[in-house]
């Protein structure tokens, strides 16, 4: 009976990392150094800062407020060919117009949103597909009069599903140990 629990434990602690997602990719997110450490800034920097308030959670929230033309952020984050990631953000616009909201993934311009009326915190989430190169993941905004509040940026791979023939064959495997361990559990 020990050593049937021993190669069910065992199973599950094999089948265990594919089922459980993977750590955020995106360092310094939520921008709690104070500051852009991670990111690499470009274009217009105009009114661009990393400030107390308003903020999402934590301490600290990136502000945007280029005026006359794009201001933008970006990391370059490892990827696996056909990965899929999970992107997800949280967003606050101060309203007014003109202003802009760009995302970009590897040049692929995944999200650009124009003249957006004013909102409170949104969270905001986009699945994206990796290469297997390193993607570069570039935030870019515009807001002549007001301000954009930026926090929580992260992005993840999302969980390895097993197969159905995988789980099939585990099953099948779990049900054999079972009566394996109960028919030497009955000789006794």
């Amino acid at each position: 009976m020990r050593k049937t629990l021993f190669i069910f434990i065992s199973l599950v602690l094999v089948m265990l990392p594919g089922l459980v997602l993977s750590a955020p990719l995106v360092t310094n997110g939520g921008f709690e150094t104070g500051d852009f450490t991670g990111w690499t800034q470009s274009g217009n920097l105009g009114f661009t800062g990393v400030v107390d308030s308003p903020v999402h959670s934590g301490t600290y929230a990136a502000q945007f407020g280029p005026v006359g033309s794009l201001g933008s952020i970006s990391q370059t984050l490892p990827t696996v060919n056909g990965g899929i990631y999970n992107l997800n953000f949280w967003l606050d616009n101060g309203g007014g117009t003109p202003n802009e909201f760009r995302v970009i993934w590897g040049g692929d311009t995944k999200i650009d949103e124009l003249d957006l009326p004013g909102f409170t915190w949104t969270s905001l989430s986009i699945s994206l597909i990796g290469t297997g190169l390193p993607m570069e993941l570039t935030f870019g905004f515009r807001q002549d009069p007001s301000f954009f509040h930026f926090d929580d940026v992260s992005v993840t791979e999302a969980a390895a599903v097993p197969e159905p023939a995988t789980m099939l064959l585990l099953g099948s495997g779990l049900i054999g140990l079972a009566g394996y361990g109960r028919k030497k559990f009955f000789k006794k």
